[in-house]
């Protein structure tokens, strides 16, 4: 690929970069709020959230205002559902998958439970901004997804595709230009392996894709001002709207994919 080939040429500038935006970009908290819970007394459905600083909430002080209570907020109109959250912030694919294979005490609220109806899992910037191969991410992503199905058997596998990292304020040019073509490459490829995981024959679960609907609706300003405003103060993590908009996609493919037959 033209970008590799750049990027290789470029590698001693973008490595000063990147280690000058690890050194000068804030280091914002989790959020504060309920990782596990139930919105009411017959739960219909069960849910968790999986994955890194993202889906752990950080760029918002609450869990009210992450993806989690967003969704929470969404989804408990209509449907009654219980909830667990495991994310924490710096979390990688490879991480998550040693946390998922290490021996779960039974009594952990959210690892120990034998059944998730719908698992959304966000991974991948961290990933994606260290020097793995797009084909050793593929093959963890794989590994988490058969551990995910095998344990705790769900319908339905939301996969959140890899944000626009050449859209990200806190991101110089042309570190910026060169992790978004990366994450574009490593979307292509997970897209690929979603399908051929729900083209398998005795595969009891669905797994998709889910993107960002990013659009910007002032033609007035650049679409990397539009981010800056969507995005949290430190220019790396999602704002309330980001999560919002996550939280629909998510609220979304579950009515529309499982609802009916969770209640059935």
């Amino acid at each position: 690929m033209l970008y590799q080939g750049v990027s290789l040429i470029l590698a001693p500038l973008l490595v000063f970069q990147g280690l000058n935006v690890r050194r000068t970009t804030p280091r914002l908290p989790e959020p504060e709020g309920e990782r596990v819970g139930q919105t009411g007394a017959n739960p219909a459905l069960s849910l968790l959230i999986l994955g890194d600083s993202a889906a752990a909430g950080v760029g918002v002080a609450f869990q009210q205002h992450a993806l989690l209570g967003q969704v929470i907020e969404q989804l408990s109109p209509q449907l009654e559902f219980s909830y667990g959250l495991f994310a924490k912030t710096g979390s990688t694919t490879s991480t998550t998958l040693q946390a998922l294979q290490e021996q779960i005490d039974i009594a952990h609220p959210i690892l120990g439970q034998t059944h998730f109806d719908v698992i959304v899992t966000s991974l991948g910037v961290n990933d994606i901004t260290s020097s793995i191969s797009c084909e050793k991410w593929l093959l963890q992503q794989k590994a988490l997804f058969e551990l995910i199905t095998k344990r705790y058997t769900p319908k339905l596998i939301l996969v959140t595709a890899l944000p626009p990292l050449g859209l990200f304020p806190a991101l110089p040019h042309p570190l910026r230009w060169s992790l978004g073509q990366r994450a574009n490459q490593f979307n292509r490829q997970l897209q690929q392996l979603l399908i051929k995981l729900n083209q398998q024959v005795d595969q009891p679960t669905d797994f998709r894709l889910i993107k960002l609907p990013l659009e910007n609706p002032q033609p007035d300003i650049t679409m990397l001002e539009f981010m800056r405003q969507v995005m949290a103060s430190d220019g790396f993590h999602p704002g309330a709207p980001i999560y919002s908009a996550w939280a629909n996609l998510v609220v979304e493919q579950i009515v529309g994919g499982i609802k009916s037959a969770a209640i059935a």
